[in-house]
């Protein structure tokens, strides 16, 4: 999506390793142009563009595609390694088992494994370390990579059923409605996604210099899915994004545009964890962050952009949605 952002979390988290091994975390955030002060604040936004910089960084001055997370580190090129065996399996059924192989031998911490339960298969992580990961990130980034790379591989987006985590309710559960769109459980015995066993018969549909390619720009692609997606969440966002008539349109407007009623589409809306009023809000969110970081307007011309009556009740939801005011975010960035 456009104008995508992240969350402050996944800035720190990145961090953890490097900074349990004694690096230099102002100087890997200045690399990416990342203020270090931004990032200690809850709500604060990264930018695409620095957070996958700041990925790269991380990956390359630790040697370890487990950040640091893990007792011994995974160095560079493993996750290259899996997928140009995989890459050559026939179905997705054959590439789960290869890449559990592949982990096995990458890792006696992170222990992948795979179960049938009537017409759905779950796919679940433990990590034998927990301590090594105390905010739960390599639990979390590793099942949503498994899930996207997978998806990826037989070209199309799986559709997950559910998601299990053995940790409570974290404080950036907002997130989890693009990393993890389906109902969330939490507290659960074993971190784990679900999905239907109509996908393991489905045929690998990249080629190894597709592969080549993926790996070249990852993380790049694990963090922004570039295939289709038909949930009502995304065609919500892609309508308001491509809407060039000033401010945003109402749900009526956008529940005509998809050929629905407002109720329908406000039931599906709340079936995939979100609402019209909450994909508005996010939207405006990072257009804002956008236009305060990159664009020479005043915080009157960004109000009025984004829809805003006033100055004054824009600043109000910006403060709201990242913890500092529109000037405050302005200097920190500056």
């Amino acid at each position: 999506m456009k104008n995508l952002t992240f969350s402050s979390h996944y800035a720190r988290a990145v961090l953890y390793g490097p900074m349990a091994q004694g690096l230099d975390i102002h100087a890997l955030l200045a690399a990416c142009q990342i203020d270090s002060d931004l990032i200690q604040q809850p709500k604060a936004r990264i930018r695409t563009g620095q957070f996958i910089r700041l990925f790269r960084l991380v990956w390359r001055e630790l040697n370890d595609e487990f950040m640091g997370r893990t007792s011994a580190p995974c160095r560079i090129g493993h996750f290259h390694l899996m997928g140009s065996l995989v890459v050559h399996c026939a179905n997705l059924e054959e590439v789960i088992q290869q890449s559990i192989r592949c982990y096995q031998l990458f890792s006696d911490d992170i222990e992948i494994s795979v179960n049938r339960e009537g017409d759905e298969v779950e796919l679940s992580l433990i990590h034998h370390r927990p301590e090594l990961d105390p905010d739960n990130f390599m639990a979390e980034w590793l099942l949503m990579v498994w899930h996207r790379l997978l998806g990826w591989l037989i070209g199309r987006k799986i559709v997950l059923s559910r998601a299990h985590f053995s940790h409570a309710l974290p404080a950036h559960f907002d997130e989890y409605r693009f990393i993890y769109p389906c109902k969330c459980h939490f507290e659960q015995p074993r971190n784990s996604i679900f999905f239907s066993q109509n996908y393991l018969s489905m045929p690998v549909t990249r080629t190894s210099d597709e592969v080549d390619e993926f790996i070249l720009s990852s993380p790049r692609d694990l963090l922004i899915w570039t295939d289709d997606d038909n949930s009502q969440t995304t065609q919500v966002r892609a309508l308001l994004e491509s809407f060039d008539e000033g401010g945003l349109p109402n749900l009526d407007w956008v529940s005509e545009q998809l050929h629905t009623t407002s109720y329908t589409l406000s039931r599906k809306l709340k079936a995939e964890g979100t609402s019209y009023q909450a994909i508005k809000d996010n939207l405006r969110r990072d257009q804002a962050i956008i236009m305060l970081t990159r664009q020479n307007l005043s915080i009157s011309e960004i109000s009025s952009q984004l829809g805003f009556a006033e100055p004054g009740a824009f600043s109000r939801a910006f403060k709201h949605w990242t913890g500092v005011s529109p000037l405050a975010y302005r200097k920190q960035e500056g």
